[in-house]
Protein backbone atom coordinates (compact mmCIF):
# COMPACT_ATOMS: atom_id res chain seq x y z
CA UNK A 1 0.00 0.00 0.00
CA UNK A 2 1.44 3.24 -1.14
CA UNK A 3 2.57 5.88 1.98
CA UNK A 4 0.37 8.56 2.32
CA UNK A 5 2.30 12.07 2.04
CA UNK A 6 1.51 14.13 5.38
CA UNK A 7 1.30 17.75 5.06
CA UNK A 8 0.94 18.41 1.67
CA UNK A 9 0.26 21.99 0.75
CA UNK A 10 -3.19 22.69 -0.86
CA UNK A 11 -2.85 23.97 -4.11
CA UNK A 12 -5.26 22.72 -7.34
CA UNK A 13 -8.50 20.87 -7.25
CA UNK A 14 -7.43 19.93 -3.45
CA UNK A 15 -7.67 23.51 -2.80
CA UNK A 16 -10.64 23.84 -4.52
CA UNK A 17 -12.57 21.40 -3.00
CA UNK A 18 -11.36 22.30 0.83
CA UNK A 19 -12.64 26.16 -0.40
CA UNK A 20 -15.94 24.22 -1.59
CA UNK A 21 -16.50 22.42 1.75
CA UNK A 22 -16.71 25.81 3.51
CA UNK A 23 -13.60 24.94 5.67
CA UNK A 24 -11.72 28.23 4.69
CA UNK A 25 -14.18 30.21 7.12
CA UNK A 26 -14.14 27.99 10.05
CA UNK A 27 -11.03 29.85 11.40
CA UNK A 28 -9.65 26.10 12.33
CA UNK A 29 -6.31 25.06 11.60
CA UNK A 30 -6.16 24.19 7.76
CA UNK A 31 -7.59 27.96 7.90
CA UNK A 32 -4.72 29.42 9.58
CA UNK A 33 -1.77 26.99 8.20
CA UNK A 34 -3.08 26.71 4.39
CA UNK A 35 -2.30 23.10 4.64
CA UNK A 36 -4.02 19.35 5.44
CA UNK A 37 -2.50 16.83 7.09
CA UNK A 38 -3.37 14.48 4.28
CA UNK A 39 -4.97 14.94 1.00
CA UNK A 40 -7.09 11.70 -0.17
CA UNK A 41 -7.45 11.20 -3.73
CA UNK A 42 -8.18 7.57 -4.08
CA UNK A 43 -9.83 4.77 -2.26
CA UNK A 44 -6.01 3.05 -1.13
CA UNK A 45 -5.30 6.46 0.64
CA UNK A 46 -8.44 6.69 2.24
CA UNK A 47 -8.41 3.25 3.71
CA UNK A 48 -4.59 3.65 4.80
CA UNK A 49 -5.34 6.96 6.14
CA UNK A 50 -7.73 6.28 8.54
CA UNK A 51 -5.98 2.87 9.60
CA UNK A 52 -3.16 5.19 10.61
CA UNK A 53 -4.77 8.27 11.70
CA UNK A 54 -2.80 10.43 14.39
CA UNK A 55 -4.42 13.32 17.30
CA UNK A 56 -4.32 16.84 15.63
CA UNK A 57 -4.39 15.48 12.48
CA UNK A 58 -6.65 17.03 9.35
CA UNK A 59 -7.94 15.05 6.62
CA UNK A 60 -9.16 16.17 3.26
CA UNK A 61 -11.47 13.65 1.41
CA UNK A 62 -10.82 15.19 -2.71
CA UNK A 63 -13.71 14.53 -4.72
CA UNK A 64 -11.20 13.80 -7.69
CA UNK A 65 -12.16 10.09 -7.98
CA UNK A 66 -15.27 9.76 -6.17
CA UNK A 67 -16.92 7.04 -5.55
CA UNK A 68 -14.04 5.88 -2.98
CA UNK A 69 -15.67 2.28 -2.68
CA UNK A 70 -13.92 0.96 0.47
CA UNK A 71 -13.63 -2.62 1.58
CA UNK A 72 -14.16 -1.36 5.51
CA UNK A 73 -15.22 1.14 8.14
CA UNK A 74 -13.35 4.12 8.42
CA UNK A 75 -12.82 4.46 12.19
CA UNK A 76 -11.96 7.83 14.37
CA UNK A 77 -10.12 6.18 17.61
CA UNK A 78 -7.94 9.84 18.07
CA UNK A 79 -8.73 12.72 19.11
CA UNK A 80 -8.70 16.17 17.48
CA UNK A 81 -8.96 15.05 14.03
CA UNK A 82 -11.01 16.68 11.59
CA UNK A 83 -12.12 15.26 8.12
CA UNK A 84 -13.41 17.32 5.66
CA UNK A 85 -14.97 16.70 2.02
CA UNK A 86 -15.84 18.52 -1.04
CA UNK A 87 -19.97 18.03 -0.72
CA UNK A 88 -19.74 15.17 -3.35
CA UNK A 89 -23.28 13.10 -2.41
CA UNK A 90 -21.70 9.86 -3.56
CA UNK A 91 -18.12 10.41 -2.44
CA UNK A 92 -17.99 7.17 -0.74
CA UNK A 93 -19.61 4.30 -1.31
CA UNK A 94 -18.90 0.90 -0.28
CA UNK A 95 -17.63 -1.91 -2.36
CA UNK A 96 -19.88 -4.93 -2.82
CA UNK A 97 -19.77 -7.26 -0.49
CA UNK A 98 -18.24 -5.36 2.09
CA UNK A 99 -20.78 -5.31 4.64
CA UNK A 100 -19.51 -2.14 6.12
CA UNK A 101 -21.37 1.25 6.64
CA UNK A 102 -18.87 4.54 6.37
CA UNK A 103 -17.33 6.45 9.59
CA UNK A 104 -17.12 5.23 13.11
CA UNK A 105 -16.10 7.37 16.09
CA UNK A 106 -14.47 6.04 18.92
CA UNK A 107 -15.40 2.66 18.16
CA UNK A 108 -12.40 0.68 19.96
CA UNK A 109 -11.40 3.62 22.25
CA UNK A 110 -12.59 6.63 23.50
CA UNK A 111 -11.85 9.72 21.74
CA UNK A 112 -12.53 14.23 21.78
CA UNK A 113 -12.70 16.83 19.25
CA UNK A 114 -14.05 15.32 16.06
CA UNK A 115 -15.26 17.16 13.51
CA UNK A 116 -16.71 15.53 9.89
CA UNK A 117 -18.13 17.96 7.41
CA UNK A 118 -18.80 17.67 3.69
CA UNK A 119 -19.15 13.89 3.24
CA UNK A 120 -21.31 11.95 0.82
CA UNK A 121 -22.19 8.66 1.50
CA UNK A 122 -24.19 6.06 -0.43
CA UNK A 123 -24.49 2.78 1.49
CA UNK A 124 -24.89 0.28 -1.51
CA UNK A 125 -27.56 -1.80 0.19
CA UNK A 126 -28.12 -3.92 -2.96
CA UNK A 127 -24.52 -5.37 -2.98
CA UNK A 128 -24.29 -5.69 0.26
CA UNK A 129 -25.02 -9.19 2.78
CA UNK A 130 -28.78 -9.56 3.50
CA UNK A 131 -27.40 -10.86 7.29
CA UNK A 132 -25.35 -8.02 8.33
CA UNK A 133 -27.04 -5.12 10.41
CA UNK A 134 -26.08 -1.61 11.32
CA UNK A 135 -24.72 -0.49 8.65
CA UNK A 136 -25.14 3.34 9.48
CA UNK A 137 -23.82 6.04 7.60
CA UNK A 138 -21.74 7.84 10.61
CA UNK A 139 -21.68 6.50 13.98
CA UNK A 140 -20.62 8.12 17.42
CA UNK A 141 -19.73 5.67 20.04
CA UNK A 142 -17.22 6.19 22.71
CA UNK A 143 -16.57 9.70 21.92
CA UNK A 144 -16.99 13.44 23.11
CA UNK A 145 -17.50 16.75 21.52
CA UNK A 146 -18.01 15.35 18.35
CA UNK A 147 -19.54 18.12 15.41
CA UNK A 148 -21.06 16.34 12.43
CA UNK A 149 -22.16 18.62 9.57
CA UNK A 150 -23.20 19.62 5.96
CA UNK A 151 -22.96 15.78 5.13
CA UNK A 152 -25.25 13.61 2.60
CA UNK A 153 -26.42 9.92 3.74
CA UNK A 154 -28.34 7.59 1.09
CA UNK A 155 -29.50 3.77 1.20
CA UNK A 156 -27.88 2.50 4.22
CA UNK A 157 -27.75 -0.96 4.80
CA UNK A 158 -29.72 -2.92 5.56
CA UNK A 159 -32.26 -1.12 3.44
CA UNK A 160 -35.82 -0.55 5.07
CA UNK A 161 -35.57 -2.90 7.65
CA UNK A 162 -36.70 -1.47 11.18
CA UNK A 163 -34.24 -1.88 14.29
CA UNK A 164 -31.45 -3.05 12.84
CA UNK A 165 -31.39 -1.37 9.91
CA UNK A 166 -29.00 1.48 8.49
CA UNK A 167 -29.70 4.54 9.62
CA UNK A 168 -27.86 7.79 8.71
CA UNK A 169 -26.16 9.28 11.87
CA UNK A 170 -26.10 7.61 15.14
CA UNK A 171 -25.07 9.43 18.27
CA UNK A 172 -24.54 5.96 20.80
CA UNK A 173 -25.12 5.38 24.63
CA UNK A 174 -21.60 6.64 25.30
CA UNK A 175 -21.25 9.62 23.02
CA UNK A 176 -21.26 12.91 24.74
CA UNK A 177 -21.51 17.00 23.72
CA UNK A 178 -22.45 15.49 19.87
CA UNK A 179 -23.33 18.42 17.18
CA UNK A 180 -25.19 17.09 13.88
CA UNK A 181 -25.61 20.17 12.05
CA UNK A 182 -27.59 20.64 8.45
CA UNK A 183 -26.96 16.99 7.06
CA UNK A 184 -28.83 15.98 4.35
CA UNK A 185 -30.26 13.02 4.95
CA UNK A 186 -32.91 11.19 2.51
CA UNK A 187 -34.05 7.46 1.22
CA UNK A 188 -32.19 6.22 3.89
CA UNK A 189 -32.38 2.42 5.32
CA UNK A 190 -34.08 2.57 9.33
CA UNK A 191 -34.00 5.96 10.99
CA UNK A 192 -32.49 9.24 9.94
CA UNK A 193 -30.56 10.54 12.81
CA UNK A 194 -30.84 8.36 16.19
CA UNK A 195 -29.87 9.77 19.67
CA UNK A 196 -28.77 7.67 22.94
CA UNK A 197 -25.90 9.61 24.09
CA UNK A 198 -26.10 12.51 26.54
CA UNK A 199 -26.38 16.90 25.90
CA UNK A 200 -26.72 16.25 22.06
CA UNK A 201 -27.66 18.72 19.22
CA UNK A 202 -29.72 18.08 15.83
CA UNK A 203 -30.32 21.15 14.17
CA UNK A 204 -30.72 22.50 10.42
CA UNK A 205 -31.07 19.00 9.08
CA UNK A 206 -33.56 17.72 6.05
CA UNK A 207 -34.37 14.52 6.40
CA UNK A 208 -37.01 12.59 3.93
CA UNK A 209 -38.22 9.35 2.69
CA UNK A 210 -36.93 7.36 5.25
CA UNK A 211 -38.22 4.15 6.44
CA UNK A 212 -38.98 4.71 10.80
CA UNK A 213 -38.09 7.78 12.51
CA UNK A 214 -36.82 10.66 10.47
CA UNK A 215 -35.13 11.84 14.33
CA UNK A 216 -35.12 9.44 16.78
CA UNK A 217 -34.47 10.44 20.57
CA UNK A 218 -33.37 6.58 21.18
CA UNK A 219 -31.84 3.59 19.85
CA UNK A 220 -32.85 -0.07 19.65
CA UNK A 221 -30.49 -2.10 20.72
CA UNK A 222 -31.29 -5.70 21.80
CA UNK A 223 -35.14 -4.74 21.60
CA UNK A 224 -34.39 -2.50 24.60
CA UNK A 225 -34.91 1.23 24.49
CA UNK A 226 -31.42 3.62 24.82
CA UNK A 227 -32.90 6.69 25.46
CA UNK A 228 -31.00 10.14 24.75
CA UNK A 229 -30.77 12.49 27.46
CA UNK A 230 -30.62 16.46 27.26
CA UNK A 231 -31.49 16.33 23.54
CA UNK A 232 -32.44 19.51 21.54
CA UNK A 233 -34.16 18.69 18.22
CA UNK A 234 -34.26 22.08 16.44
CA UNK A 235 -35.24 23.62 12.94
CA UNK A 236 -35.36 20.08 10.91
CA UNK A 237 -37.50 19.53 7.72
CA UNK A 238 -38.67 16.41 8.40
CA UNK A 239 -40.94 14.30 5.79
CA UNK A 240 -42.32 11.11 4.39
CA UNK A 241 -41.33 8.40 6.51
CA UNK A 242 -42.99 5.07 4.94
CA UNK A 243 -43.24 3.32 8.66
CA UNK A 244 -42.75 5.77 11.40
CA UNK A 245 -43.70 8.91 12.89
CA UNK A 246 -41.22 12.31 12.49
CA UNK A 247 -39.91 12.60 15.55
CA UNK A 248 -39.95 10.34 18.02
CA UNK A 249 -38.89 8.98 22.06
CA UNK A 250 -39.03 6.02 23.14
CA UNK A 251 -39.03 4.86 27.17
CA UNK A 252 -36.42 3.89 29.38
CA UNK A 253 -36.08 0.71 31.00
CA UNK A 254 -32.11 0.89 31.98
CA UNK A 255 -31.43 4.49 32.45
CA UNK A 256 -34.23 5.52 34.47
CA UNK A 257 -35.12 9.36 33.86
CA UNK A 258 -33.76 10.21 30.38
CA UNK A 259 -32.97 13.75 30.87
CA UNK A 260 -34.59 16.68 29.64
CA UNK A 261 -35.79 17.04 25.61
CA UNK A 262 -36.45 19.52 23.73
CA UNK A 263 -38.34 19.10 19.98
CA UNK A 264 -39.19 22.82 18.53
CA UNK A 265 -39.34 24.85 14.95
CA UNK A 266 -38.89 22.28 13.13
CA UNK A 267 -41.38 21.24 9.91
CA UNK A 268 -42.97 18.54 8.49
CA UNK A 269 -44.53 17.36 5.84
CA UNK A 270 -45.64 14.25 3.70
CA UNK A 271 -46.54 10.89 4.56
CA UNK A 272 -45.73 9.78 8.22
CA UNK A 273 -47.72 8.69 11.23
CA UNK A 274 -47.49 11.02 13.75
CA UNK A 275 -45.13 14.28 14.05
CA UNK A 276 -44.20 13.27 17.37
CA UNK A 277 -44.46 10.54 19.13
CA UNK A 278 -43.90 9.28 23.19
CA UNK A 279 -43.92 5.77 23.27
CA UNK A 280 -43.88 2.62 24.25
CA UNK A 281 -42.87 1.24 27.97
CA UNK A 282 -40.40 2.57 30.21
CA UNK A 283 -40.23 6.35 31.68
CA UNK A 284 -39.35 9.64 31.24
CA UNK A 285 -39.83 12.75 31.63
CA UNK A 286 -39.15 16.76 31.30
CA UNK A 287 -39.84 17.01 27.09
CA UNK A 288 -41.22 20.22 25.57
CA UNK A 289 -42.29 20.23 21.85
CA UNK A 290 -42.83 23.99 20.90
CA UNK A 291 -43.33 25.44 18.06
CA UNK A 292 -43.91 22.66 15.22
CA UNK A 293 -45.63 22.90 12.33
CA UNK A 294 -46.39 19.90 10.59
CA UNK A 295 -49.00 18.61 7.96
CA UNK A 296 -49.85 14.91 7.47
CA UNK A 297 -50.94 15.06 3.59
CA UNK A 298 -51.65 11.04 2.85
CA UNK A 299 -53.85 10.76 5.97
CA UNK A 300 -53.21 7.31 8.21
CA UNK A 301 -54.84 6.99 11.64
CA UNK A 302 -52.34 8.51 13.85
CA UNK A 303 -52.20 11.72 15.54
CA UNK A 304 -50.35 14.55 14.98
CA UNK A 305 -48.25 14.62 18.46
CA UNK A 306 -48.86 10.96 20.05
CA UNK A 307 -48.20 10.79 23.98
CA UNK A 308 -48.90 7.14 25.19
CA UNK A 309 -45.82 5.92 26.81
CA UNK A 310 -46.30 4.20 30.16
CA UNK A 311 -44.93 6.72 32.21
CA UNK A 312 -43.91 10.36 32.33
CA UNK A 313 -44.46 13.80 33.56
CA UNK A 314 -43.83 17.43 33.32
CA UNK A 315 -44.98 16.96 29.60
CA UNK A 316 -45.23 20.17 27.92
CA UNK A 317 -46.91 20.83 24.12
CA UNK A 318 -47.19 24.46 22.62
CA UNK A 319 -47.59 26.63 19.75
CA UNK A 320 -47.81 23.96 17.76
CA UNK A 321 -49.21 23.91 13.90
CA UNK A 322 -50.76 20.91 13.38
CA UNK A 323 -52.99 20.17 9.94
CA UNK A 324 -54.62 17.63 8.14
CA UNK A 325 -54.15 14.47 10.39
CA UNK A 326 -56.36 11.31 10.12
CA UNK A 327 -56.61 10.82 13.97
CA UNK A 328 -56.45 13.51 16.89
CA UNK A 329 -54.81 16.70 16.31
CA UNK A 330 -53.03 16.23 20.22
CA UNK A 331 -53.24 12.75 22.25
CA UNK A 332 -52.66 12.22 25.55
CA UNK A 333 -53.10 9.14 27.75
CA UNK A 334 -53.20 7.55 31.00
CA UNK A 335 -49.13 7.35 31.21
CA UNK A 336 -49.17 10.58 31.36
CA UNK A 337 -49.14 13.42 34.22
CA UNK A 338 -48.02 16.84 35.00
CA UNK A 339 -48.35 18.11 31.31
CA UNK A 340 -49.44 21.01 29.75
CA UNK A 341 -51.08 21.31 25.60
CA UNK A 342 -51.45 25.29 25.55
CA UNK A 343 -52.01 27.47 22.58
CA UNK A 344 -51.59 24.89 19.84
CA UNK A 345 -53.63 25.37 16.22
CA UNK A 346 -54.92 22.07 15.01
CA UNK A 347 -57.40 22.26 11.92
CA UNK A 348 -58.48 19.69 9.56
CA UNK A 349 -58.20 16.36 11.42
CA UNK A 350 -60.42 12.95 11.33
CA UNK A 351 -61.04 12.67 14.47
CA UNK A 352 -60.61 15.02 18.31
CA UNK A 353 -58.84 18.07 18.20
CA UNK A 354 -57.54 17.22 21.28
CA UNK A 355 -57.70 13.31 23.45
CA UNK A 356 -57.02 13.42 27.41
CA UNK A 357 -57.73 10.01 27.92
CA UNK A 358 -56.84 8.46 31.74
CA UNK A 359 -54.19 11.63 32.05
CA UNK A 360 -53.97 13.42 35.22
CA UNK A 361 -52.96 16.61 36.68
CA UNK A 362 -52.99 18.71 33.53
CA UNK A 363 -53.65 22.09 31.35
CA UNK A 364 -55.41 22.47 28.44
CA UNK A 365 -55.13 26.10 27.72
CA UNK A 366 -55.72 28.49 25.06
CA UNK A 367 -55.73 26.02 22.19
CA UNK A 368 -57.31 26.74 18.23
CA UNK A 369 -59.09 24.29 17.17
CA UNK A 370 -61.55 24.11 13.93
CA UNK A 371 -62.55 21.46 11.28
CA UNK A 372 -62.17 18.38 13.41
CA UNK A 373 -64.44 15.15 12.19
CA UNK A 374 -65.58 14.61 16.23
CA UNK A 375 -64.94 16.00 19.05
CA UNK A 376 -63.08 19.30 20.14
CA UNK A 377 -61.45 18.69 22.87
CA UNK A 378 -62.15 15.01 24.79
CA UNK A 379 -61.71 14.34 28.28
CA UNK A 380 -62.05 10.44 28.73
CA UNK A 381 -61.06 9.14 32.28
CA UNK A 382 -58.48 11.83 33.37
CA UNK A 383 -58.29 13.23 36.06
CA UNK A 384 -57.65 17.30 37.62
CA UNK A 385 -57.05 18.64 34.04
CA UNK A 386 -57.69 22.17 33.76
CA UNK A 387 -59.65 22.92 30.48
CA UNK A 388 -59.84 27.05 29.91
CA UNK A 389 -59.62 29.86 27.28
CA UNK A 390 -59.72 27.05 23.97
CA UNK A 391 -61.74 28.38 21.01
CA UNK A 392 -63.23 25.56 19.20
CA UNK A 393 -65.26 25.89 16.47
CA UNK A 394 -66.63 23.96 12.97
CA UNK A 395 -66.87 20.54 15.11
CA UNK A 396 -68.47 17.86 13.48
CA UNK A 397 -69.50 16.47 16.92
CA UNK A 398 -69.57 17.81 20.40
CA UNK A 399 -67.70 20.93 21.18
CA UNK A 400 -65.53 19.55 24.49
CA UNK A 401 -66.67 15.94 26.43
CA UNK A 402 -65.81 15.42 30.03
CA UNK A 403 -66.49 11.52 30.69
CA UNK A 404 -65.25 8.71 33.65
CA UNK A 405 -66.80 9.03 36.89
CA UNK A 406 -65.28 11.81 39.74
CA UNK A 407 -63.06 13.23 37.30
CA UNK A 408 -62.93 17.07 39.00
CA UNK A 409 -62.02 19.35 35.63
CA UNK A 410 -62.11 23.06 35.59
CA UNK A 411 -64.26 23.75 32.43
CA UNK A 412 -63.01 27.66 32.04
CA UNK A 413 -63.74 30.63 29.81
CA UNK A 414 -63.86 27.92 26.46
CA UNK A 415 -65.63 29.39 23.27
CA UNK A 416 -67.35 26.82 21.21
CA UNK A 417 -69.51 27.77 18.20
CA UNK A 418 -70.38 25.52 14.63
CA UNK A 419 -70.59 22.23 16.39
CA UNK A 420 -72.48 19.23 16.16
CA UNK A 421 -72.68 20.29 12.16
CA UNK A 422 -75.58 18.28 10.39
CA UNK A 423 -76.56 16.59 13.22
CA UNK A 424 -78.89 19.01 15.77
CA UNK A 425 -78.82 16.02 18.93
CA UNK A 426 -75.01 16.98 19.70
CA UNK A 427 -74.22 19.36 22.68
CA UNK A 428 -71.83 22.42 22.48
CA UNK A 429 -70.50 21.18 25.97
CA UNK A 430 -71.72 17.08 27.55
CA UNK A 431 -70.63 16.49 31.06
CA UNK A 432 -70.51 12.63 31.94
CA UNK A 433 -68.69 13.17 34.94
CA UNK A 434 -68.67 14.20 38.11
CA UNK A 435 -66.79 16.65 40.38
CA UNK A 436 -66.73 19.45 37.75
CA UNK A 437 -66.30 23.33 37.94
CA UNK A 438 -67.98 24.48 34.82
CA UNK A 439 -67.42 28.43 34.48
CA UNK A 440 -68.01 31.33 32.09
CA UNK A 441 -67.64 29.36 28.49
CA UNK A 442 -69.58 31.23 26.27
CA UNK A 443 -71.01 29.04 23.42
CA UNK A 444 -72.75 30.16 20.45
CA UNK A 445 -76.18 28.50 18.40
CA UNK A 446 -75.31 25.70 16.35
CA UNK A 447 -76.71 22.32 16.36
CA UNK A 448 -78.11 21.49 19.91
CA UNK A 449 -78.72 22.65 23.51
CA UNK A 450 -75.30 24.38 24.96
CA UNK A 451 -74.41 22.39 27.84
CA UNK A 452 -76.18 18.74 28.71
CA UNK A 453 -74.90 16.94 32.09
CA UNK A 454 -75.64 13.18 30.84
CA UNK A 455 -74.98 10.69 33.65
CA UNK A 456 -72.65 13.46 35.45
CA UNK A 457 -73.22 14.88 39.19
CA UNK A 458 -72.14 16.96 41.56
CA UNK A 459 -70.89 19.67 38.97
CA UNK A 460 -71.17 23.26 39.57
CA UNK A 461 -72.58 25.68 36.84
CA UNK A 462 -71.93 29.07 36.87
CA UNK A 463 -71.59 32.10 34.72
CA UNK A 464 -72.11 30.41 31.17
CA UNK A 465 -73.50 32.06 28.11
CA UNK A 466 -75.24 31.21 25.16
CA UNK A 467 -78.03 32.47 22.68
CA UNK A 468 -79.22 28.91 22.14
CA UNK A 469 -82.66 28.29 23.05
CA UNK A 470 -83.36 26.04 25.73
CA UNK A 471 -79.33 26.00 26.23
CA UNK A 472 -78.91 24.34 29.63
CA UNK A 473 -79.93 20.66 29.70
CA UNK A 474 -78.80 19.75 33.61
CA UNK A 475 -80.23 16.72 35.63
CA UNK A 476 -78.74 16.02 38.65
CA UNK A 477 -79.68 16.46 42.25
CA UNK A 478 -76.39 17.40 43.14
CA UNK A 479 -75.38 19.65 40.40
CA UNK A 480 -75.57 23.17 41.32
CA UNK A 481 -76.60 25.96 37.94
CA UNK A 482 -76.24 29.83 38.94
CA UNK A 483 -75.30 33.02 37.13
CA UNK A 484 -76.11 31.68 33.59
CA UNK A 485 -77.30 33.61 30.70
CA UNK A 486 -80.15 32.76 30.34
CA UNK A 487 -80.65 32.02 33.84
CA UNK A 488 -81.40 28.15 34.43
CA UNK A 489 -84.95 27.07 36.24
CA UNK A 490 -86.41 30.72 35.25
CA UNK A 491 -90.25 30.51 35.87
CA UNK A 492 -92.02 33.79 34.33
CA UNK A 493 -96.03 34.37 34.03
CA UNK A 494 -96.81 31.16 36.38
CA UNK A 495 -100.68 31.64 36.49
CA UNK A 496 -102.01 31.78 40.20
CA UNK A 497 -105.54 30.36 40.26
CA UNK A 498 -109.02 31.62 41.43
CA UNK A 499 -107.96 29.88 45.11
CA UNK A 500 -104.16 31.67 45.11
CA UNK A 501 -102.63 28.49 44.05
CA UNK A 502 -99.68 28.11 41.83
CA UNK A 503 -97.39 24.74 41.04
CA UNK A 504 -93.94 24.81 39.25
CA UNK A 505 -92.22 21.78 38.79
CA UNK A 506 -88.36 22.44 38.37
CA UNK A 507 -86.20 22.06 35.71
CA UNK A 508 -84.29 19.61 37.23
CA UNK A 509 -84.24 17.95 40.95
CA UNK A 510 -82.37 19.37 43.70
CA UNK A 511 -80.79 17.42 46.78
CA UNK A 512 -80.72 20.20 48.86
CA UNK A 513 -83.73 22.25 48.93
CA UNK A 514 -82.66 25.77 46.91
CA UNK A 515 -83.49 29.25 47.21
CA UNK A 516 -86.53 30.69 45.61
CA UNK A 517 -86.71 34.43 44.47
CA UNK A 518 -89.54 36.65 42.82
CA UNK A 519 -90.15 39.15 40.14
CA UNK A 520 -93.90 39.30 40.11
CA UNK A 521 -95.34 37.70 43.58
CA UNK A 522 -99.08 37.65 42.85
CA UNK A 523 -99.90 40.18 45.83
CA UNK A 524 -97.30 38.80 48.41
CA UNK A 525 -96.23 34.93 49.40
CA UNK A 526 -98.73 33.39 51.81
CA UNK A 527 -97.32 29.88 51.65
CA UNK A 528 -93.86 27.33 50.26
CA UNK A 529 -94.81 24.10 50.28
CA UNK A 530 -92.04 22.09 48.63
CA UNK A 531 -92.58 18.94 46.43
CA UNK A 532 -90.52 15.75 46.70
CA UNK A 533 -89.93 12.63 44.36
CA UNK A 534 -89.71 9.47 46.09
CA UNK A 535 -85.80 9.66 46.57
CA UNK A 536 -86.22 12.85 48.58
CA UNK A 537 -85.11 15.10 46.27
CA UNK A 538 -86.97 18.86 45.76
CA UNK A 539 -88.51 18.63 42.37
CA UNK A 540 -91.44 21.49 42.77
CA UNK A 541 -93.35 23.88 44.62
CA UNK A 542 -96.60 24.90 45.52
CA UNK A 543 -97.42 28.63 46.09
CA UNK A 544 -100.08 30.61 47.69
CA UNK A 545 -100.58 34.31 46.91
CA UNK A 546 -102.76 36.88 47.78
CA UNK A 547 -103.89 37.74 44.38
CA UNK A 548 -106.18 35.31 43.02
CA UNK A 549 -106.28 34.95 39.06
CA UNK A 550 -102.63 37.16 38.97
CA UNK A 551 -98.75 36.18 37.84
CA UNK A 552 -95.52 35.44 39.40
CA UNK A 553 -92.05 35.16 38.37
CA UNK A 554 -90.11 32.23 40.01
CA UNK A 555 -86.80 31.91 40.24
CA UNK A 556 -84.70 28.85 41.51
CA UNK A 557 -81.42 28.98 43.10
CA UNK A 558 -78.61 26.24 43.83
CA UNK A 559 -77.38 26.29 47.02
Amino acid sequence: MPEIPRRRVLGGTAGLAFALAGWGASGGRANELGVADSIVTSTAELEATFRNLSPGETVLITGENAPYRTTGWLDIDVDDVTVVGPGVRTLIKPAADANVGGFRIGHHRHCENVTIRGIGFDGNPEEQNIFTKLCHGIIVRDAENVTISGNYVTRTHPYHEHSTGGSGISAERESRNVRILGNRIEDIGDRGIQVGGTRVVVSGNTVTNGLDRSISCDIWRRGRHRQGKHIAVVGNVLGNNREGSLIGLGGDKTQGNGGYVLIANNLGFGHHKSFFHLGFDGTTHAVRIADNVSAQEKRDDYSGISLDIAHANHITAVDNDLYGYGGRGINVTDGITDFVVARNRIRNVASDGIRIDGAEDGIVSRNTISGTGRTGIMLADARFVTVEGNRLSDLDRIGLVAAGGETNHELLNNRIRNYAAGKGHEAGMLVRSEGNLVRRNRIYRSGGPAIVEGDGADNCYDGNWSDVRGPWHVSSPTSRVRNNTPAFDVHRGVAVDELGHATVKFEKPYAQRPKLTFGRVGGGIRGVEYRTAKNGDFDGVRLTTNAPNSKLDLFVESV
